[in-house]
């Protein structure tokens, strides 16, 4: 049976429904714009049409679990199932209009749920009480989706087990992310004790991160570190992974991999390099800045924290400024790098631009730079309320208005539709 949105569909996303349509346990590690949430929605549509499932959980980083609410499902639903869609926010005291909204989407039965809920929410108690009703009210028959299933990668944390323990009465789980596991190993432990106890082979069941620890890497010890120091895994630093192929052949029969090569249609990404020379005003500075680096360290090993904190500051005057606390001393406010990006957005022209930044205060003068220059800029970072986002989003995929998106990638970098940009510059 093809998919209903056959004429959408690439042929990967095709393969994949007619060969894992009713596959219990799947992982799809697609790299972005590869079509992961058209696929999930697709196997969850035909179940319910099937009368296999009757609600999809899905767990996401927070406003991403919105970007599902909103766009997705909307999107990608079939048309021959009538469906509802609620997006979790955990309730103000007395909040009764989300009381009462709950309480209609958990009696609604003319077609397939979707609860969608921010994984940082998920270990609170309404939430969990939330997830409870949501699944007595659809008989436990349930789909369990994880988007951006990366976040679920460390073993003991709390928000992982409550996933494993979901994964472990729903007819069908998919995880998904657009980030490769080989990034780091270690965190397959994780993902795929969601989909089932067992997939990583018998000799892992149950509690063994250990031992699979001890299995696909290999450490060395701190020579600083006393005999007893020695037993602590803070004194352990990761020498190498290894066992990486018999991973792979344990991880492949439950996993999908698309890479953004693998799509026929899809442009290739074309990366290039701006190198740009400091003023001398920076140059001095920055000089200093290590002379007196070098002569605080002298013949004695620095924390990794002070560490950071000094390359911090070096960095920060690549870009014109040091912060001290909670002042900012600018060092030049005209630095090579900010010509530069114009020169980078005005060559992007008649086409959108996203900008990347690490640090507020980059934010901060990147925007006035672009303002300054004629262009119209969005905002998209942590200080943004994440009911303002999407309408961020929007105008920045349609307003002809707004050429650039300025923000950091832990806000906006996963999980949204940003394609109106043709240039994505990293700035910090």
């Amino acid at each position: 049976m093809p998919t209903l949105s056959e004429d959408k569909a690439w042929e990967h996303q095709a393969k994949e429904f007619d060969e894992h349509r009713d596959s219990k346990c799947r992982a799809l590690l697609w790299t972005m714009r590869t079509g992961k949430s058209k696929t999930v929605i697709d196997k969850a549509e035909y179940q319910f049409a099937q009368g296999n499932i009757e609600g999809v959980i899905v767990l996401a980083p927070n406003g991403i679990h919105l970007n599902w609410l909103i766009n997705e499902i909307p999107k990608w639903s079939w048309p021959i199932n009538e469906y509802m869609v609620f997006g979790w926010e955990t309730p103000k005291r007395a909040d009764w209009d989300r009381i009462v909204a709950l309480e209609v989407f958990e009696a609604y039965h003319d077609g397939i749920r979707y609860l969608t809920v921010n994984m940082e929410a998920l270990s609170h108690p309404d939430c969990i009480k939330a997830i409870r009703r949501f699944k007595k009210s659809c008989n436990n028959k349930i789909m369990l989706v994880i988007s951006e299933a990366h976040h679920f990668g460390h073993a003991g944390a709390k928000r992982t087990r409550l996933a494993r323990n979901l994964g472990k009465t729903a007819k069908f789980i998919t995880v998904e992310t657009g980030t490769p596991i080989l990034n780091s190993p270690l965190r397959a432990y994780s993902i795929y004790k969601i989909l089932d106890d067992l997939s990583l082979g018998p000799e892992f069941a149950g509690d063994t991160y250990g031992k699979f620890d001890l299995r696909y890497a290999e450490y060395e010890i701190d020579p600083g570190a006393t005999r007893y120091q020695a037993k602590r895994r803070a004194y352990k630093k990761l020498k190498c992974y290894k066992n990486l192929d018999e991973l792979r052949d344990k991880m492949a029969p439950w996993s999908s991999v698309v890479m953004r090569e693998d799509v026929g249609d899809m442009p290739d990404l074309l990366r290039t390099e701006r190198i740009v020379v400091m003023s001398e005003i920076q140059r001095k500075a920055y000089l200093e800045m290590v002379s007196r680096h070098l002569v605080e360290i002298g013949d004695e090993m620095v924390t990794a924290k002070d560490g950071g904190a000094r390359v911090q500051k070096l960095q920060q005057i690549l870009n014109g400024y040091v912060k001290d606390g909670d002042n900012i001393i600018d060092i030049d406010s005209d630095a090579p790098v900010y010509r530069a990006l114009l020169e980078e957005v005005g060559g992007t022209l008649p086409g959108k631009s996203i900008v990347w930044c690490r640090y507020r205060e980059d934010i901060r003068r990147v925007c006035a730079k672009l303002r300054q220059a004629g262009y119209g800029v969005l905002e998209f970072h942590g200080g943004v309320p994440t009911d303002q986002r999407e309408p961020v989003r929007l105008a920045f995929q349609n307003d002809p208005e707004y050429t650039v998106l300025v923000g950091q990638p832990g806000a906006g970098g996963e999980g949204r539709d940003l394609s109106a940009a043709d240039t994505v510059i990293f700035f910090s």
